[in-house]
């Protein structure tokens, strides 16, 4: 079969146009699976190709795909509907499949949408492969599929969830060839160029309430083996070119053999790539010892999900990592020479302006070198949506303003949008304009790179002190 695989624009993750930073490793994961299977796959980035709707129809003619399908997470969820709509304008009786995070988190409400006929829920390389191998039969059954949501008679079908899968080294690496251009996507924080992203781990043990990993990929902690690792970078760096690896895990250092085995052998390769982690670490897992060996390796830059400065709200979170061990953290780490990042939420449950308060005085008391403030964006699927839903204090239920920088969604019995909005300049402002941050971060440039780093930072720190509220407009 001709398989078309979309991933929309991503405008609306962020808020504001701009190039996407990575590629996307699911779509590939499953376009690779698809063409392992001896199927025809067309990847079309929405974003990088520059697909309007006109190229899109030119694009969509010209390969004639036998199904369609499209990965979303909730923000770009209405632009996923436009572009079933549209390939279900160009060929009526085309499959159109819907796979990804909110396919996960919202089947039902996926399967409901006119030009959706299929949802895979969950990890979708083996359902896509079972699922394809149906569709190309002539009289497809679909309640053998596990996995999925499916339109029969006019209502919708579920059938039995598939398991997660145990031996991922039985994934194929991704096939970064079917990206059109790979040139397009730009890592914010990338040192050296080409650099390309990689995930070595599926799954996180954490029950932190805004978070919807444990309904993707599970609260069980399954591992690549390192020789599996390995083998991928060395592809990408020999194949490819590529300079440095962004890792996407969602906590690589959790086991800690792996971790540290991972570093050894990185560094008796000799690679000649730089690292960085996308989502940062967990401050509960990492020590003297995981750090020295990251250090070894040429990582020069580690980043903690702080969340809050203030325990309560820590709690309700159910974040569990006390801030006395965070302090740990960023001490140790800039101890051994890391740039260190912060990362913050505003606005979640529990939040007053006394505890927004006692976040931007811990912030600054770690004194990294960077830190993100960020607003909730309660994701349908996680548990703060459920619980700030039930108490009536979701107001604004339109995904396309679920993005990182939108403005928020949802209001607390004691903090207004607007405040949190006014308290998230008040942090920035706070944290970056001391005079000795400013004189750190003017030190730190002594290459051009450090240069494009230092002002790429600087405008999303402006940008986020004085961006229009438009709560008021």
């Amino acid at each position: 079969m001709k398989i078309l695989l979309i991933n929309p624009s991503q405008e609306k993750v962020y808020g504001r146009k701009m190039a996407p930073a990575y590629p996307p490793l699911g779509v590939l994961y499953i376009g690779t699976v698809l063409e392992k299977d001896g199927h025809r796959v067309r990847f079309a980035d929405i974003d990088t190709e520059g697909l309007d709707e006109q190229k899109f129809k030119t694009l969509f003619t010209e390969f004639d795909p036998d199904t369609v399908g499209i990965s979303s997470v909730t923000p770009t969820f209405k632009d996923a509907l436009r572009w079933a709509k549209i390939s279900k304008s160009l060929k009526k009786e085309v499959p159109v499949i819907l796979g990804g995070i909110h396919a996960t988190i919202a089947p039902q409400e996926a399967i409901c949408e006119e030009n959706i006929d299929i949802v895979v829920v969950g990890e979708g390389e083996e359902t896509i492969r079972q699922l394809c191998e149906e569709l190309s039969k002539e009289k497809p059954s679909l309640h053998s599929v596990k996995g999925i949501y499916f339109k029969k008679d006019g209502k919708s079908v579920a059938t039995e969830r598939r398991p997660f899968i145990d031996d991922l080294d039985s994934i194929p690496f991704p096939d970064r060839s079917l990206l059109k251009r790979p040139d397009a996507y730009m890592p914010p924080d990338a040192e050296r160029l080409p650099a390309m992203t990689i995930i070595t781990s599926r799954g996180c043990p954490g029950s932190c309430t805004f978070c919807c990993t444990k309904h993707i990929f599970s609260k069980t902690f399954r591992m690549r083996s390192v020789a599996n690792i390995i083998a991928e970078i060395e592809g990408l760096v020999n194949g490819h070119g590529i300079r440095e690896i962004h890792i996407a895990d969602d906590i690589f250092t959790l086991n800690k053999k792996r971790a540290l085995e991972f570093c050894d052998e990185v560094k008796k390769r000799d690679l000649g790539v730089h690292f960085q982690f996308m989502n940062g670490l967990r401050a509960d897992c990492v020590d003297r010892e995981i750090l020295v060996a990251l250090k070894n390796i040429g990582i020069k830059t580690v980043g903690y999900g702080v969340e809050s400065g203030n325990d309560a709200i820590l709690k309700r979170i159910k974040k569990n990592i006390p801030l006395d061990v965070t302090r740990k953290a960023f001490k140790l780490s800039k101890e051994l020479g890391f740039e260190t990042w912060a990362f913050l939420i505003f606005g979640l449950p529990g939040e007053t302006e006394e505890t927004i308060k006692d976040t931007i005085t811990f912030t600054k008391e770690l004194d990294p070198d960077f830190a993100k403030f960020l607003i909730l964006k309660p994701y349908p699927g996680s548990d703060v949506y459920a619980e700030l839903l039930r108490d009536n204090l979701i107001f604004n239920t339109d995904y396309d303003n679920y993005g990182v920088y939108t403005e928020p969604v949802h209001r607390l019995p004691a903090l207004e949008p607007d405040r949190m909005i006014y308290w998230q300049k008040r942090a920035f402002r706070e944290f970056y304009l001391r005079p000795s941050k400013i004189l750190t971060h003017a030190r730190r440039i002594r290459s051009l790179q450090q240069l494009k780093l230092a002002l790429n930072g600087a405008f999303f720190a402006f940008y986020c002190m004085f961006k229009k509220d438009k709560t008021k407009s």
